[in-house]
């Protein structure tokens, strides 16, 4: 009959008792946070008895040297020492008492138990490491290192022995530690990566680190005993500085001591492709082929070897007439190969019509590859539709402006919802433009401009104020007319054509707005030639001469695309792009240009596909 009662005053003392510690709590904290040390004192040696955690010793301490009560101090200390005896931390913050008040003898006293007595098994002594290597006792951290390796001699202490070197600078001794572990235990490998990083300046090949860590392991690599992991490394290094020709014959030698049938070298050029390194990437893809025998990894090699030609020659406009035709000649043994058109196979037919059509003026033939792959069977609607989209871009191309518009007309409505759709409805619209029918082209934009595709959304919005600010307000229609035209031509690669309707423009009309989108539309004719630089001096004067008009950020942001893609000047695109940030907060490529930002200060992000 009593046990409910007894429950009952249990509950009820342990309520008192937790309100009672919450408040000697509150009061302990409010005046140690006044600094009134003496005040806090009883309330935490009454807190500190109820709840003996670190937290509140640390605070009943502070408040004992404060008022100088060292022997209390210690005694508190050895006592929660004792009570805890294999906690570490008690160990060394007793000892460090007694430095910091110079009690010496006792400190060394301590530190000499931990080294005698403490170091029971490998753990133990990694432990102590850590503890003296915090406290920067390196000495004592070398000691303890000493004791574990004698007494434990099965167990690796690799890393805390590089600890020790790059703690006093001997690099040499440092490397040679992480590679005798990888030696033994390649299984390191990502560990020995991150903290290689982390000590050594790899930034750039002439760094003395980097040429430190090249020899170590290219002696290591060269013993014909020597474990992969050393050609690894190696490859990783060279990575790190994007020289992946340097690398070339490590992968190589990689792949075939490792029985990887051309699978490393295969992925070793696709790296090389992500990263713009397209001559070493067509050099592995090609290796590839020769040395695989398996027969997906031949094809998707030579699928490598063709994208990288289509880049070299589309993207970066770098090719000889030799070198355009040994590209196109890829293309067509890789379609005498292929069966049914299918989603990958797809690209290959698309990348070549278009090289046929607008890089080796061979249009009629490239709408006989689109018009024969069409009619295979096993093509879906959405393929139709994008095979569709190219035979459109090549009639426009070939002057058929009316037959073009009927294509993105049709696409448009079998895609009426879809990205496709809309995008044909853009380039539907801009025939409209070409031919001088602004205010229907305008209708079609409006339309446009709320398209989910931020992309295609900017580029409806752009034409329209073009079209708006030009022909809209100034009611000039034979300006904007020559303009269109010329506009046309561009894009039909007529540009000696575009280039007299521009300057007949500049005689009849010199004081017209269309001044700075003359300059905007020669930029871009010479970009299609691959005349970067010259390209670079249009979109400089337009920031020069019209740089608050809205052609300005425009013109920024091709500039440094110009410089970073085109000709490798990662600082002057990295440059250019704040500056368009800076200048221009309000731009349409302000997203675009913090990503590409990020890239260049080399913060991790998404990589495009090559």
């Amino acid at each position: 009959m009593n046990r409910p009662l007894t429950i009952v005053f249990f509950f009820l003392f342990l309520q008192v008792s937790f309100a009672q510690l919450e408040k000697d709590l509150k009061l302990a904290d409010h005046y140690y946070s006044q600094g009134e040390y003496d005040k806090a004192r009883p309330y935490y040696e009454s807190v500190y008895k109820t709840n003996p955690s670190k937290i509140y010793l640390s605070r009943l301490l502070s408040c004992l040297e404060s008022e100088g009560d060292l022997k209390q101090a210690e005694k508190v200390l050895k006592k929660a020492k004792a009570k805890s005896p294999a906690d570490l931390d008690l160990k060394m913050q007793l000892a460090g008492f007694y430095e910091e008040h110079e009690a010496l003898a006792k400190a060394k006293k301590e530190y000499e138990g931990l080294l005698d007595n403490f170091i029971v098994n490998p753990s133990k002594g990694i432990a102590l490491f850590n503890a003296f290597v915090a406290l920067s006792k390196i000495d004592y951290a070398e000691r303890v290192l000493q004791i574990s390796q004698k007494e434990f001699k099965s167990y690796p202490f690799h890393f805390q022995e590089a600890d020790l070197y790059s703690l006093t600078n001997r690099k040499e001794q440092m490397l040679s530690t992480y590679l005798n572990l990888l030696d033994k235990h390649d299984y390191y490998d990502k560990s020995v990566r991150t903290l290689l990083l982390r000590r050594l300046d790899l930034t750039q090949e002439q760094a003395q680190d980097f040429k430190l860590l090249k020899k170590a392991l290219f002696e290591r690599a060269q013993k014909a005993s020597s474990s992969l992991v050393f050609s690894e490394l190696l490859i990783w290094m060279y990575m790190q500085v994007d020289n992946f020709s340097g690398v070339y014959n490590q992968v190589v030698s990689v792949d075939l001591r490792s029985k990887a049938n051309g699978q490393r070298l295969y992925d070793f050029a696709k790296t090389c492709a992500e990263n713009k390194d397209y001559s070493t990437a067509l050099r592995a893809f090609e290796e590839t082929r020769l040395l695989t025998t398996n027969r997906d990894l031949k094809f998707y090699s030579l699928e490598g070897i063709l994208h990288v030609g289509y880049i070299q020659i589309s993207k970066l406009k770098r090719h000889t007439d030799e070198e355009l035709q040994k590209v196109l000649g890829n293309y067509e043994e890789a379609l005498q190969s292929i069966g049914p058109v299918t989603s990958r196979t797809l690209r290959i037919i698309q990348e070549y019509a278009e090289l046929l059509a607008f890089y080796a003026e061979e249009k009629d033939k490239a709408l006989e590859v689109i018009k024969e792959a069409y009619s295979s069977r096993s093509l879906t609607d959405m393929m139709r539709s994008e095979l569709k989209m190219l035979q459109a871009d090549i009639e426009l191309l070939k002057g058929n402006v009316w037959e073009a518009s009927l294509l993105y007309m049709q696409i448009s409505e079998a895609f009426n919802f879809e990205s496709i759709g809309n995008q044909a409805k853009f380039k539907s619209a801009r025939i409209f433009y070409y031919e001088g029918e602004f205010e229907f082209a305008q209708s079609q934009l409006d339309i446009l401009k709320q398209s989910t595709s931020k992309l295609l959304s900017n580029d409806a919005l752009e034409l329209s104020i073009m079209i708006t600010d030009n022909y809209g307000l100034d009611s000039n229609y034979i300006a904007m007319a020559w303009f269109s035209k010329a506009d046309l031509y561009i894009e039909q690669l007529q540009f000696e054509k575009a280039f007299s309707l521009f300057d007949s423009i500049r005689i009849n009309y010199p004081f017209h707005a269309l001044a700075d989108e003359i300059l905007y539309k020669r930029a871009r004719a010479m970009e299609l030639q691959g005349d970067w630089l010259s390209a670079l001096d249009f979109y400089g004067d337009i920031v020069k001469f019209y740089g608050t008009d809205i052609l300005a950020d425009n013109a920024l942001f091709k500039s440094a695309e110009i410089l970073e893609t085109k000709l490798n000047q990662a600082e002057q695109a990295l440059d250019t792009y704040k500056r368009l940030l800076t200048e221009h907060p309000g731009s349409l490529y302000i997203y675009e240009t913090r990503k590409r930002v990020r890239r260049l200060r080399g913060e991790e992000i998404e990589k495009d596909e090559f």
